[in-house]
């Protein structure tokens, strides 16, 4: 059971039915704001857990060891929560800092008139494409991504797309271990990171809300994506890995998982996390919009 606040205990599965049960009354736009999302992520930002008014407040600490909190989830008393986790925080000695707030969840407030500094969080802000667009991949701005899948579908005409189900799970794993050796995680903070986050999904799949697909050639797994409904109008891509060196292979995996499991109108592709390279392959996809987000701190 989530205790009330200000009481948090670690985030566990079997709180999936209560957070989503929240999460599909009030439908969010920020791609953290999944069970799925918060449980893979729960190891590397210590996430806690607990109940306030109709919905939760989520505490992280990372690794400047002081704790956080992420966008209130709550409908009808956010300046109660607001506040509320500002007074916790200054409790705890830790600056009052609620980092990851959507755009939706500031729309219709009054911020000037609170006791808070509002500051944009670009490197968070996250990408949302038409799922159209990117199948079909018509016209003069996807030339290069089009190009790029008919050089991958003409050296490799035996690949092919398949669901990801519970019996591919062990090559999932198997695969991103290889990636991870390839890309040399054990390098990167933040690539190591990731993959713990994406072992969680995988070896919790059955018990996720998420669907997953994969690209096989030669009865190995090259690539392998995973997502899930995010709101009413927009899916959302957890993870999207393809084998280093293969030309193509992520215009493949991209196109073939929104063209057989998605049937929302829009992709949420998460953040670029300000790294260059990252910005602009995501700018590349030709976004229809950004859901922005920002860093609220108590005065």
């Amino acid at each position: 059971m989530i205790p009330q606040f200000p009481e948090f205990k670690p985030i566990e599965l079997a709180d999936r039915a209560p957070v989503e049960a929240f999460l599909t009354a009030h439908p969010p736009l920020a791609s953290e704001y999944t069970f799925t999302n918060l449980f893979a992520w729960r190891e590397t930002h210590h996430y806690h857990i607990a109940a306030f008014g109709d919905g939760f407040l989520i505490r992280k600490t990372d690794h400047d060891d002081y704790p956080a909190l992420l966008q209130p989830l709550v409908s009808t008393e956010k300046r109660a929560a607001v506040l509320a986790g500002f007074e916790y925080l200054r409790e705890q000695d830790a600056p009052p800092v609620i980092d990851r707030v959507g755009e939706d969840f500031l729309a219709g407030e009054d911020w000037a008139s609170w006791p808070v500094m509002v500051v944009e969080d670009r490197d968070n802000a996250d990408y949302v494409y038409s799922v159209p667009e990117l199948v079909e991949l018509k016209g003069d701005k996807y030339h290069d991504k089009k190009n790029l899948l008919r050089q991958f579908e003409k050296k490799f005409p035996g690949a092919r797309y398949v669901p990801l189900t519970s019996e591919l799970i062990g090559q999932s794993l198997l695969f991103q271990h290889e990636w991870c050796e390839e890309r040399e995680c054990a390098t990167n903070e933040g690539l190591l990171q990731e993959q713990c986050a994406v072992f969680q999904m995988l070896k919790h799949f059955e018990s996720l809300s998420a669907i997953g697909g994969a690209i096989e050639l030669d009865g190995r797994l090259i690539a392998i994506t995973l997502g899930e409904r995010l709101n009413t109008d927009t899916f959302v891509i957890h993870i999207e890995k393809a084998k280093p060196g293969i030309i193509g292979l992520y215009q493949a995996i991209n196109r073939e998982f929104l063209a057989h499991a998605v049937d929302s109108p829009f992709v949420n592709r998460e953040q670029d996390l300000g790294v260059p390279g990252l910005r602009k392959a995501k700018l590349s996809y030709n976004p229809v919009r950004m859901v922005m987000k920002y860093r609220v701190s108590g005065g």
